[in-house]
C-alpha cells in the first residue's frame, strides 16, 4: 500500500499532512481540538449510543459536576498535545531520519532514535522535545504500525512515556488504533479512523480510558468536520466514577503569510452524553469499531457545552489560544487559557460569577487544581487526580 501522496505539488503535501492528522487525532481524541468523526460538521453517532443509566450517583451536585467540567476541559488539552506528538511519530515512521527536527508549526522538535521495516511491518522509537534543539525530552515513544496492502489500511499500537519539564516522568500512554485511507496515493479523499487508549499516571492515581473516531476530508481547504471522543476514569476520594462521549465540530483556517503547515483551529459541540456512577462502576466500549458506549450503571448528568481556538495547530501553541467548557443547564463554566508557553490557567465559576476551583498547569498540562471548598488534587499530563 501506498499512503504517502507525490511531494512535488501543494495539493498533494496537504493531502499527505492531513491525513498523518487525522490519523494522529486518533490515537487519542477526549473532545480533541483537533479530529473529526461522522460527516463533515455533523456530530457523530457515538455521542448517543449511551446505555440508559437507572443508579443513584455515589455524591451529587457541584463536586461531581465540577470534576466532571474539569474532566472534560483537560481532555481537550490532552487531546490537543497527543495529536500533534503522533503527527511526529508518522512522520518518524515515513522518514525514518535520526536527525534532529524542529516541529513544523510552533516551538519544539522531534528525532526517530530507531526504526526497522519488516514486509508491511514497522517499529521506531521516537523522542518529542519542548525546545527546538532536541535537548529536553517530553515523549519517549515505541510504535509498532501494520500497513494492510489489500485494505489500505494501518495499524498502529504505541507505548508512549511523557516526561515534565523537569524530566521527571508523568506516566504512560498505551495506544490502539486503525487508520483506513480513501482515494488514491495520488489524491486521498479522506481518512478514517479509530482509536483507544488508556493513561496510567506515575503518581499512582487510577488509569484513565479515552477513545475516538475520526472522518476527516483529504484536503488542504477542509470544511468544518466532526469528532467524537470518550473519557471515563474513576475518583475513589470521592467514590464516584465519571464518563462522556462528546462531539465536537472543528474548523481549520490557513493563517495568513504562514507556511503550508500554519493553520488555526477553532472548534464547539453542544451534545455531549456524560454519566455519574459508583466507583469504578463506568468505561467506554466499543459495540460496534464506528461507535462508542458508556459501559456500567449511572446517572446522566447535565449536558455541556465547549468552544474554543488555538492560534495555530501545534504542540505548543502561542497565545491566544483557550477553551470554555460549560453546562449548558445551570452556567457552571470550566475555562483554560495560555498565558505563556510554559503556563496555562483557569478556573471553574458559577453563572453567577462565583469561583468554585482554580487551576495551574505547565506546558506539559501538570500542575495542581485547588477547589474553593477545601483541599486540591495533582493534575497529571491533562488528567484530573482526587
Amino acid at each position: 500500500m501506498t499512503t504517502t501522496p507525490p511531494t512535488g505539488s501543494r495539493q498533494g503535501r496537504s493531502a499527505r499532512r492531513l491525513a498523518l492528522w487525522a490519523t494522529a487525532a486518533s490515537l487519542l481524541c477526549p473532545l480533541a481540538a483537533a479530529c473529526g468523526g461522522g460527516a463533515a460538521g455533523t456530530p457523530s453517532p457515538r455521542a448517543t449510543t449511551s446505555p440508559t443509566p437507572t443508579a443513584t450517583p455515589a455524591i451529587g451536585g457541584a463536586a461531581a459536576e465540577t470534576r466532571l467540567l474539569v474532566q472534560q476541559g483537560l481532555g481537550i488539552g490532552m487531546a490537543s498535545n497527543v495529536v500533534q506528538s503522533q503527527v511526529n511519530v508518522l512522520y518518524g515512521a515515513l522518514l525514518g531520519s535520526t536527525s534532529c527536527r524542529a516541529l513544523t508549526a510552533g516551538t519544539g522538535s522531534s528525532k526517530v532514535l530507531q526504526k526497522s521495516t519488516s514486509g508491511h511491518v514497522s517499529t521506531l522509537s521516537v523522542d518529542v522535545y519542548y525546545d527546538g534543539s532536541c535537548a529536553q525530552p517530553y515523549i519517549e515513544a515505541a510504535a509498532t504500525l501494520t500497513a494492510g496492502t489489500a485494505t489500505s489500511t494501518i495499524a498502529i499500537t504505541e507505548s508512549a512515556t511523557y516526561l515534565g519539564p523537569a524530566e521527571n516522568t508523568l506516566g504512560v500512554l498505551s495506544l490502539s488504533e486503525s487508520v483506513v485511507f480513501a482515494g488514491t496515493a495520488d489524491a486521498i479523499s479522506g481518512v478514517t479512523v479509530d482509536g483507544t487508549g488508556t493513561f496510567t499516571p506515575k503518581d499512582g492515581a487510577p488509569p484513565v480510558s479515552l477513545g475516538l473516531e475520526c472522518a476527516m476530508p483529504g484536503s488542504s481547504t477542509p470544511a468544518p468536520f466532526g469528532c467524537s471522543g470518550a473519557v471515563a476514569q474513576p475518583f475513589p476520594a470521592l467514590g464516584i466514577s465519571l464518563a462522556t462521549v462528546a462531539p465536537l465540530t472543528i474548523s481549520l483556517t490557513a493563517v495568513p503569510g504562514g507556511g503550508e503547515d500554519d493553520y488555526s483551529v477553532a472548534f464547539s459541540g453542544t451534545q455531549s452524553t456524560s454519566e455519574s456512577g459508583a466507583a469504578g462502576a463506568l468505561s467506554i466500549t466499543t459495540p460496534t469499531p464506528t461507535t462508542f458506549a458508556i459501559s456500567g450503571t449511572g446517572t446522566v448528568m447535565p449536558a455541556n457545552t465547549t468552544s474554543g481556538h488555538a492560534a495555530l495547530f501545534a504542540l505548543f501553541s502561542p497565545a491566544p489560544t483557550g477553551w470554555t467548557v460549560t453546562d449548558a443547564a445551570d452556567g457552571t463554566a470550566f475555562t483554560l487559557n495560555q498565558v505563556s508557553t510554559a503556563q496555562l490557567a483557569g478556573t471553574v465559576t458559577t453563572a453567577a460569577g462565583d469561583t468554585l476551583a482554580r487551576i495551574s498547569l505547565d506546558a506539559s498540562g501538570s500542575g495542581t487544581i485547588s477547589y474553593s471548598g477545601g483541599g486540591s488534587a495533582p493534575v497529571t499530563n491533562w488528567t484530573l487526580g482526587g
